[in-house]
């Protein structure tokens, strides 16, 4: 689990960034999130929510689990969170040609255009450790290998 605080089906939405976060705009965007959570509501109710950084190019967000689903207003809200701390701190986290793996602990983005010569010059293969962005709750696994994903369907078929 990505979260140990929030419920295995709470919801998450894993974004990556080409380059790696510095702790100053981790800081500023922690606070910014802080001032969004205030407000950030579904159904009426407050949304219990969480930032967490990962390896420096991945920003995960997390909002705890109610049995009611989580209400489109929320999640618009979430979006609009994320395309404003894109713009103000210059990120490409809505890229969603980024893909990323994990090599020897650490995070190395590629566009998804490049996937083929990745492959072709054995820079990954179908055990490579993909980033999930397919996961949508707590529980799911952060790192797949690239062949068990539905992106290796297209590319290895």
């Amino acid at each position: 689990m990505i979260f140990d605080t929030l419920h295995p089906r709470s919801k998450i939405w894993i974004y990556i960034n080409s380059k790696a976060f510095d702790i100053e705009t981790k800081k500023n965007i922690k606070s910014s999130f802080l001032n969004f959570q205030e407000d950030w509501k579904s159904h009426g109710s407050k949304i219990e929510g969480e930032i967490k950084f990962l390896n420096n190019h991945l920003m995960v967000i997390g909002a705890q689990y109610k049995p009611e689903a989580m209400c489109g207003r929320a999640v618009d809200a979430q979006v609009r969170f994320i395309t404003t701390i894109n713009s103000e701190f210059n990120l490409d986290l809505l890229n969603r040609t980024n893909i990323a793996f994990l090599e020897s602990d650490s995070i190395k983005v590629h566009n998804y255009n490049n996937l083929q010569s990745l492959i072709r010059e054995n820079l990954i293969n179908k055990d490579s450790l993909l980033v999930n962005t397919f996961s949508e709750i707590n529980s799911d696994e952060t790192y797949i290998p690239f062949g068990s994903s539905p992106l290796a369907l297209r590319i290895l078929s």
